[in-house]
């Protein structure tokens, strides 16, 4: 018996250290062809944002080029809205323009190619996008903005404001593709509204306060909201590698204990 135990226990080890290769060459057999050009896309703007931190602009310029050229072909495995997909094709067309200009920076042609790199990454990663990536610094940056707005110290507000709206922008192409229309609307009406009040001569900061909380409550959601079931989602997949190491844990199991049955059985009678 302790035997069978044994051999259960290394075919136990056996099977969940083999489920993980299993899987991943099982997605790659089973991935659509629509997919696997969307990895490639996904890879090169990978690339583009390596280049362009390296300061390798000849090696970016090549990849923005593939990227412009490729995207409008490009078959997506997801539907997407109108206004959406125009937001993705002007990140990268925005981003070409950056990088062919001699009179723009490093710092702008940074930011071009990561708002390219978190889009491209949205379209394909459904369940852990880089969009999402950035929640901490996002939410630490609209703490910052209510305490400034309590204090009513504007110049320090104003500041705090580009650098989160900066960012925003550079999110929301990715954000538009995975969150509902309605929700981009509030969020960016929220920044309308807060730049609005920054123009007028006398500011309402009630009014920029509770701007500020609907729009913490909201990012909150949009951050956070779409991964409280993602686990629960990724691992009820029919390909997923705890549905697949359960299977094979199952498998063993029943064989071993059909195997015991047999040996069990053939010494009852024996004797």
């Amino acid at each position: 018996m302790r035997k069978n135990i044994r051999y259960l226990s290394v075919f136990l080890l056996i099977g969940i250290f083999l489920s993980w290769p299993i899987h991943s060459l099982y997605m790659r057999l089973d991935q659509p062809r629509e997919e696997k050009q969307l990895a490639d896309l996904d890879q090169i703007a990978q690339e583009l944002l390596t280049n362009v931190k390296k300061g390798d602009l000849e090696g970016a310029r090549e990849r923005i080029e593939r990227l412009a050229v490729r995207f409008p072909n490009q078959h997506l495995p997801i539907p997407i809205r109108i206004e959406t997909l125009n937001a993705v094709t002007q990140s990268i067309l925005a981003a070409k323009q950056s990088i062919q200009s001699p009179s723009v920076n490093e710092e702008q042609i940074l930011w071009h190619a990561t708002r390219v790199r978190v889009a491209i990454d949205a379209l394909r990663e459904n369940h852990q996008p880089m969009w999402r990536s950035y929640y901490p610094s996002f939410m630490t940056q609209v703490q910052n903005l209510q305490l400034s707005a309590v204090e009513r110290d504007f110049e320090t507000f104003r500041v705090q404001f580009e650098e989160n709206q900066r960012l925003f922008l550079a999110l929301k192409p990715a954000m538009s593709i995975q969150l509902d229309e309605a929700k981009m609307q509030t969020i960016s009406s929220a920044y309308e509204q807060i730049l609005k009040e920054m123009r007028k001569g006398e500011k309402d900061w009630q009014i920029v306060r509770e701007t500020l909380r609907v729009l913490n409550s909201e990012l909150q959601d949009a951050f956070v909201g779409g991964e409280k079931s993602a686990f629960t989602r990724l691992m009820m997949r029919p390909d997923s590698p705890l549905v697949i190491t359960t299977s094979i844990s199952v498998a063993v199991i029943i064989a071993l204990a059909y195997v015991a049955y047999r040996k069990y059985d053939a010494e009852f009678h024996s004797t």
